[in-house]
């Protein structure tokens, strides 16, 4: 099964539209999904471990897949 973590911040402007996908697309089609704060411990050690520098961030089977909104089909495309 397809793992996707998003990270983002509460102060982050586009990561509400970010959330709001990949939700939408969890319901859809199933997979595993985390949503981690930045500013968390948890978070921070994902920034590090992936070089993260701009939120969001979307990590699909421990890889950095996106970065910034994705387009729903493209998203789409990953996970299916």
């Amino acid at each position: 099964m397809v793992k996707v973590t998003l990270v983002h911040s509460e102060w982050c402007h586009f990561c509400p539209a970010a959330k709001s996908l990949w939700r939408d697309l969890k319901d859809k089609y199933g997979f595993e999904y985390n949503e981690v704060e930045l500013d968390t411990p948890e978070g921070k050690e994902l920034a590090q471990k992936f070089h993260i520098r701009s939120i969001p961030t979307t990590i699909i089977d421990d890889e950095v897949a996106f970065v910034g909104v994705p387009d729903r089909e493209q998203a789409s495309n990953v996970v299916t």
